[in-house]
């Protein structure tokens, strides 16, 4: 049998299969060009108008937390930035910034959960002394959920994950029994509280795939944000017609700048989210695009069909899409930019606690021939 190298491997296999991809692809843009207008039509992705001037003020919150091994075990860092920006006229200028931070030494169990729950309450904290201000920000975005989905909660059997859930759950459970009344949509006036997140990018398409004619199968959508049953109606053999599309692929196929999908709602037909107390009132989502670089992103929202409609939406929706920066090939809100600049520290500053807590162990009365092995392995 005749050998070959990998560069020859490469060139015939990429030879036999590039027609055949090449098709598949051009199938699959047609299909989206297909079914894009229906969705348009039906209000499932709207066009969002921006203002020509835009005067808004604006809190972001960026988060974030890093592990280090240290003395046989390991310690973290965790830290939250809010940022205060005022927009005037199209002007733009930083009103202040806050900040929370946390370091300990940490088990190896479930570390990297136990983290996004301490980044989740660290948000809480810093929005919690925004709402305190006399002069709050109109709008206030989170990196993190609004609340605990149900993959986030541990057994209890694990002894520290459990007690960092149950402070979490129960800083959040006061924080939305405290300051509910002043957000909006409970306070007309108030601070619109959003989280941004990078997730469930298929929420559309799977709603769009059941049965819309049926009370069932339009539960899930908010209703009040211009949902059109006779276009909706077009949208028969779905599943055959996006065989082999995926979704994300779609869902960017369908999403082009300054354009939003019809809000959802994230608790139908879905595991618990918690505390269950503020859910309750209900939690919705979309899905955004701002400019035609931007990447898509989900803005999570409070509240339930009754306190949104479209024209709510398309407000925040817009703020977000102006706010809109490429960072590190992610698409993120200028002020959380702003965050995570600062929060670049964290990791150099981790190392330094690391050296400053081995020397500290080092002046110690501690038995020199136990520490001998665990100084020499922190050093590598």
């Amino acid at each position: 049998m005749r050998e070959s190298s990998l560069a020859q491997s490469l060139a015939i296999e990429s030879q036999i299969r590039l027609p055949g991809s090449a098709g598949r692809l051009l199938k699959q843009i047609r299909d989206i060009e297909s079914v894009a207008p229906i969705f348009r039509d039906a209000g499932l992705v709207k066009a969002v108008q921006r203002p020509a001037t835009v005067d808004l003020t604006v809190s972001g919150v960026a988060t974030h937390s890093c592990i280090k091994r240290a003395l046989g075990g390991f310690i973290y860092a965790s830290a939250a930035v809010r940022t205060d920006m005022l927009i005037d006229s199209n002007r733009i200028s930083t009103r202040g910034s806050d900040s929370v931070a946390e370091l300990d030494d940490i088990d190896f169990e479930a570390q990297r959960k136990r983290l996004d729950l301490v980044e989740m309450r660290q948000a809480y904290a810093l929005v919690e002394r925004q709402l305190k201000n006399a002069e709050a920000s109109q709008l206030i975005l989170l990196d993190t959920p609004l609340f605990i989905a149900r993959e986030m909660i541990p057994l209890k059997r694990n002894v520290k994950h459990w007690q960092e859930y149950e402070k979490t759950r129960t800083a959040i459970s006061s924080f939305w029994e405290n300051y509910r009344e002043q957000l909006f949509p409970w306070n007309p006036q108030g601070a619109v509280l959003v989280s941004i997140l990078s997730q469930r990018f298929s929420a559309i398409v799977s709603i769009a795939r059941q049965d819309l004619k049926t009370e069932e199968g339009r539960k899930h959508l908010l209703l009040t944000d211009g949902f059109n049953q006779a276009q909706a109606n077009r949208l028969v053999d779905l599943e055959s017609r996006l065989s082999g599309v995926g979704d994300y692929r779609f869902i960017k196929g369908i999403l082009g700048a300054f354009t939003r999908t019809m809000a959802f709602r994230m608790t139908e037909n879905r595991a618990r989210m918690e505390p269950t107390e503020p859910v309750e009132f209900g939690v919705v989502g979309f899905h955004f695009r701002g400019g035609r670089s931007s990447e898509i992103q989900m803005a999570q929202l409070a509240g339930e069909e009754s306190d949104w409609n479209t024209e709510t939406l398309d407000e925040v929706a817009w703020k977000l899409m102006v706010l809109d920066m490429q960072g590190q090939r992610k698409s993120t809100p200028l002020p959380q930019l702003l965050g995570h600049q600062q929060l670049k520290m964290l990791e150099q500053f981790t190392a330094y606690y690391r050296q400053g807590l081995s020397n500290a162990m080092k002046e110690n009365h501690v038995e020199e021939t136990w520490l001998s092995g665990l100084f020499e392995e922190n050093e590598q």
